[in-house]
């Protein structure tokens, strides 16, 4: 499916939505792999309004789960299927590849709800339910749910109120539209508590993930004058650190916080031979084009990508791929 694939207008799948849920003994929700808030806060809330609804859910995700997440309601539900499930709802998944161990769940399953956000999305499911324009696939969970007219609590709307914060960088990417601002609004008003998501997205950092954090930006480099901005986190610099490689999520957001970054690139070393990264960009340069080459892919200004190579080679390519990106835009 094209990149530039238009939205799924959420009016011509309602119904069917609707009915698939009517008839579905268990559903199951997924999140990604490298779960985030937007993915899992979107699954859990989903999944807590159906279960108002007496519907019976289950909540999966791949393995590890971040426990940075766990202040999310429901996320003490998290459980492996004991069976197959004919009905799967997935969020804020783009590709096949973002199940990691569940996505023979997903090949199973007979009946497929694709909510997501990205662009990129294969649109996989046998329903699609996609809005490129939607700052994150917590505000389209949020839409779906008012047209089903399914029960938004207190900690549904926290759930989808922490999608969304984190997914628009605590309002502050370029995702942060009217449209945002107003579902940040309505989310408070039906009970979501933004002070304890703040509080637990940008101050609770533990003792290792500084210390992780600090080694970082220690072996931080800056090419271009400063407009190429990289770093790499390595498994000595776990151990050194005691940290696990989930809480290196926020290192990426200190590279793209320097003035002069139009790229930044963080390169994770999964295992000798697994490399991870992650990319930002700012106006105009596309993130998805340093990413694409390796199989990745994301946002406009926010993408990412694994490579089956060492550290080293990978990051070789991909830095050869984000300074020809800055020489030719």
């Amino acid at each position: 499916m094209s990149a530039t694939a238009p939205a799924v207008a959420l009016g011509d799948v309602t119904g069917e939505i609707a009915r698939l849920i009517d008839e579905a003994g268990t559903i199951g929700c997924l999140a990604h792999k490298d779960a985030d808030a937007d993915s899992l806060g979107s699954a859990l809330a989903f999944a807590l309004s159906m279960r108002e609804m007496g519907r019976r859910v289950q909540v999966m995700a791949p393995q590890p789960v971040p426990q940075a997440l766990s202040y999310l309601s429901g996320f003490d539900t998290l459980q492996e299927p004991d069976e197959p499930l004919p009905t799967i709802f997935t969020f804020d998944c783009a590709t096949m590849g973002r199940f990691g161990e569940k996505r023979e769940l997903v090949e199973r399953a007979s009946r497929v709800v694709n909510i997501d956000h990205h662009a990129s999305s294969e649109r996989f499911g046998t329903i699609n339910l996609v809005d490129p324009q939607a700052s994150s696939t917590g505000e389209v969970v949020f839409a779906l749910l008012r047209a089903l007219d399914a029960p938004i609590t207190p900690a549904v709307a926290t759930n989808l109120y922490a999608a969304l914060f984190t997914d628009t960088g605590g309002f502050r990417h370029e995702n942060t539209t009217w449209a945002a601002l107003q579902l940040g609004a309505d989310l408070v008003k039906l009970g979501a508590d933004p002070a304890y998501v703040a509080l637990k997205t940008y101050k609770s950092r533990s003792v290792s993930r500084m210390r992780l954090e600090a080694l970082a930006v220690t072996r931080m480099h800056a090419e271009a004058d400063g407009q190429l901005i990289w770093s790499e986190i390595t498994q000595d610099m776990l151990s050194e650190a005691g940290a696990e490689m989930d809480e290196s999520e926020g290192v990426v957001d200190l590279l793209q916080s320097i003035d002069t970054m139009r790229v930044a690139v963080l390169l994770k070393q999964q295992t000798a031979g697994l490399t991870k990264m992650s990319v930002r960009t700012r106006d105009p340069l596309d993130a998805t084009a340093v990413c694409i080459p390796f199989g990745g892919g994301g946002h406009l200004r926010a993408a990412g990508a694994e490579m089956n190579e060492p550290l080293e080679r990978a990051r070789d390519r991909v830095l050869a791929v984000a300074r020809d990106l800055l020489q030719t835009t």
